[in-house]
C-alpha cells in the first residue's frame, strides 16, 4: 500500500528528526552544567527551530492517519490494523522512534532538573544578598520579607 510507505517515510523522518535533538539536548545539559547561561541561549533557538520542525511532522501524521483511517489512534492501535511485511516494518519504525523519545526525553528530564537546582542556588544567594542570612526571616504584617534584625534576646547585657 503506497500511503503506508508514506506513513513509514514519516516515522523516519521523526526518527531523524530525534537524531538531531538529542544531541542538542545533550550539548544543552552540559552546558547547564557548567553554567554556561550565554551559550545557553543560542542552543535554545535552535532547539526552538527544531521543534517547530516537529511541530509540523505531527501535524503531517495527523493527516495522514486519518486519510488512511487511522484517525486519533496510538502507533499501537495502528500496528493492530496492519498485517505482513507492512506489520514488519512499522513495528520496527515505532520501536526505533519509541527508543529515541525515552533517550531525549531522560536528558530533557536531567537538563530541567539541572537548572533547577541552579535557579534555587541563585535564588539562595539573592535572598542572602538581599536580606542577609538565609537561615532566618522576619516578616511584616502583610506577608513581606524584611531584613534581618537582631532579636531582643540576640543582645548583651
Amino acid at each position: 500500500m503506497a500511503d503506508m510507505t508514506k506513513f513509514a517515510d514519516l516515522i523516519r523522518q521523526f526518527a531523524e528528526l530525534f537524531d538531531r535533538l538529542i544531541p542538542l539536548e545533550q550539548e544543552k545539559l552540559d552546558i547547564v552544567k557548567q553554567n554556561q547561561v550565554s551559550a545557553l541561549e543560542d542552543i535554545i533557538k535552535r532547539e526552538q527551530a527544531e521543534i517547530m520542525t516537529l511541530r509540523g511532522l505531527d501535524q503531517k501524521r495527523e493527516r495522514l492517519q486519518k486519510e488512511l483511517g487511522f484517525p486519533d489512534m496510538t502507533f499501537s492501535e495502528i500496528l493492530e490494523r496492519v498485517s505482513g511485511d507492512e506489520k514488519t516494518e512499522l513495528q520496527k519504525l515505532f520501536e526505533e522512534l519509541g527508543s529515541r523519545v525515552r533517550q531525549f526525553r531522560s536528558i530533557t528530564e536531567s537538563s530541567k532538573t539541572m537548572m533547577e537546582v541552579n535557579l534555587h542556588a541563585i535564588n539562595k544567594m539573592v535572598a542572602q544578598k538581599t536580606y542577609g542570612s538565609a537561615n532566618v526571616r522576619t516578616y511584616e504584617g502583610d506577608g513581606s520579607m524584611r531584613p534581618d534584625t537582631p532579636h531582643f534576646t540576640d543582645r548583651r547585657i
